[in-house]
């Protein structure tokens, strides 16, 4: 079972994390979802926070599913913010009847070629841990995904938990990547017929908002929001507006009973 952390009574709806922080980004959202009646579980994703990554292949979407067997969940709403969006596009394909509702903020999409911008913030990153320096790696992922103006606050919440995945990461056993089962099967994505809300922030890099375009394209139940003012890390960046953009999602597909 993935360290995790739950609040709440009623439907159940579980918070994928950014693969730059881990489940207390989304320590805003869960209490306010718990107290509009919903059984909210905020994970660790493996490799981030306290979820130790394992030996051999990779595949995140395999252990969110065995955490949510051994809750005993058997239908839940999914939201993920970037790479947990990512890793929710997955679940919610392999395992279709299992969702009632996606919430992707902020989520890369299938195929696409990254940017210039992009590559070169991964390039920044993978230099400076190449060459072992955490300190320099952390800062430039928080110089990469936050605002220029964001408060030092939310710079240093950003640059703990990043801090932490690398030093959970470093310390790991080797592994590779499992394959992608949205990669060579496009009629997978296009399958998932679940209601889907999503969001992208005005400010946030092209990938995200070009993705966050033909996500809500080839979603057959898909609606697109774009937030003004915000960039990648919306959780962070702007709780109370995603709180109103996801309470409005849940509410408006909650199941019966």
């Amino acid at each position: 079972m993935l360290p995790h952390d739950e609040q709440g009574a009623g439907p159940a709806v579980v918070l994928l994390h950014a693969g730059i922080a881990d489940r207390s980004m989304w320590d805003e959202l869960r209490p306010r979802l718990a107290a509009q009646g919903y059984r909210v579980v905020a994970i660790d994703l493996p490799g981030f926070g306290e979820a130790a990554p394992g030996a051999g292949p990779q595949a995140p979407w395999n252990e969110v599913l065995a955490t949510l067997d051994d809750l005993g969940i058997q239908e839940a709403a999914l939201v993920g913010c970037s790479y947990g969006g990512a890793v929710a596009l997955r679940v919610a394909a392999l395992h279709r009847g299992r969702f009632w509702a996606l919430v992707l903020v902020s989520t890369p999409a299938p195929g696409l070629e990254p940017s210039l911008e992009l590559a070169e913030r991964w390039a920044t990153e993978e230099r400076a841990l190449d060459a072992g320096d955490l300190t320099a790696a952390t800062d430039a992922v928080v110089a990469a995904w936050t605002r220029p103006d964001a408060p030092a606050a939310l710079r240093d919440r950003v640059a703990a938990m990043q801090r932490n995945a690398f030093e959970l990461q470093a310390g790991a056993p080797p592994s590779t990547d499992a394959p992608d089962p949205l990669n060579g099967d496009p009629d997978r994505l296009t399958a998932i017929q679940v209601p889907t809300l999503v969001v992208t922030g005005a400010e946030d890099l092209v990938d995200f908002r070009e993705g966050g375009r033909l996500l809500a394209r080839l979603l057959p139940d898909a609606e697109l929001v774009e937030l003004p003012g915000a960039a990648h890390l919306l959780p962070l960046e702007q709780p109370e507006a995603l709180e109103h953009l996801v309470a409005g999602a849940l509410g408006a597909r909650v199941p019966a009973g």
